[in-house]
């Protein structure tokens, strides 16, 4: 709804968005779903911050995260940040285990900057103290759009910045014979790391397009009725459904690749002792 020029606002369209059906739908809708998602993310919280087997700058990127959706603020720039933070990690696998968590605060003060940033440059010309409390209050600054193309083509960047991550720490892992354990484990858990990163970006870019779907539906038809367009933007935002999804299917993604990881190695395992009695036999029938 458009700000006041009286400090009134329009009553008639105050009840009818107030009395629709289809808006009632969509936030009992986003309600049960909210109560769902609540104690799925209150575990990813307490796993993100527990989980031994990520680093610590990875597991306080995904703890932000995931609070920042409990309070109904996707981060929309999460993927980019974890895509930096595995670069640097990449760049910097000698020495990169010793740094504790200065990397990761420095990416979620960023991220929360950034989103302080977006929120007061879409509300800062708003009339706020003089507007009615049971006023809509809708900003319609017209750089929003290019707010959102922003966000998805940085979410584009993360995924390929993933991807060229994990091409180098293949390679690495090839040509890296003189390096100690700390540094083999740090290649390890970069490979590992970015395809969980990479996975996660595919899911985030999927909701980022399902929003970005409002914005296309509300401007391709103006004259739609308020109470839909309310209706149709508690649908689409859908932060339970990204929770309950995201954190279901990033579970899933993450048993999976520690399996095949495990697998894999214990499969190495056996190749090495097969080679080492295969040569000792050799030695052994070379000393006869």
């Amino acid at each position: 709804m458009p700000p006041p020029q009286d400090s009134t606002c329009n009553e008639t369209e105050v009840l009818e968005i107030q009395n629709s059906t289809f808006l009632h739908i969509s936030e009992t809708v986003m309600l049960v779903l909210s109560i769902i998602a609540l104690p799925i993310l209150v575990v990813a919280i307490q796993k993100c911050v527990t989980n031994a087997h990520f680093h610590l700058n990875i597991r306080i990127i995904a703890a932000a995260h995931c609070i920042s959706i409990l309070l109904h603020c996707i981060g929309s720039f999460t993927t980019v940040f974890i895509a930096l933070e595995r670069t640097i990690a990449t760049h910097f696998t000698k020495k990169y285990e010793n740094k504790k968590s200065i990397y990761g605060i420095a990416f979620v003060v960023t991220q929360a900057l950034i989103s302080v940033i977006i929120t007061f440059g879409l509300f800062y010309e708003t009339d706020l103290p003089n507007r009615p409390i049971y006023c809509v209050l809708n900003s319609n600054q017209p750089w929003t759009v290019t707010v959102e193309i922003i966000t998805m083509s940085s979410n584009l960047f993360a995924f390929v910045q993933c991807y060229r991550m994990y091409k180098i720490n293949m390679k690495l892992r090839i040509i890296t014979t003189q390096t100690t354990m700390s540094q083999k484990y740090t290649i390890e858990e970069n490979k590992t790391l970015i395809q969980i990163c990479m996975r996660f970006t595919c899911l985030d870019f999927v909701f980022m397009i399902t929003y970005f779907m409002k914005t296309i539906i509300t401007e391709m038809n103006p004259t739609q009725r308020k109470e839909y367009v309310y209706a149709i933007c508690e649908l689409t935002h859908c932060a339970p459904v990204y929770a309950i999804v995201v954190i279901l299917a990033m579970q899933r993604i993450i048993k999976k690749i520690q399996t095949e990881r495990v697998v894999k190695l214990k499969a190495e395992v056996e190749v090495k002792d097969d080679a080492y009695f295969y040569f000792f036999k050799q030695q052994w029938s070379q000393s006869k």
